[in-house]
């Protein structure tokens, strides 16, 4: 089951405390719902860690067409 929740630390915080390179801008947020873009830390090819934007949501096995 998917929920809600917020992120609401200004870019700049979240960068320094994950020691991320720049990264796109994104706004605070206070409801953060399934299927919005939502600003994470995951690895580059590199293994350096980035500050990225995307989809957030939970998507079952048996669908084809995420659309």
């Amino acid at each position: 089951m998917c929920s809600r929740y917020n992120l609401t630390s200004p870019e700049e915080a979240v960068r320094a405390y994950f020691a991320t390179k720049p990264a796109p801008a994104f706004p605070p947020r206070y409801n953060i719902a399934p299927t919005q873009p939502v600003a994470i830390v995951r690895p580059d090819p590199n293994g350096v860690r980035e500050l990225a934007l995307v989809r957030w949501g939970l998507l079952p096995g048996w669908v084809k067409d995420p659309g």
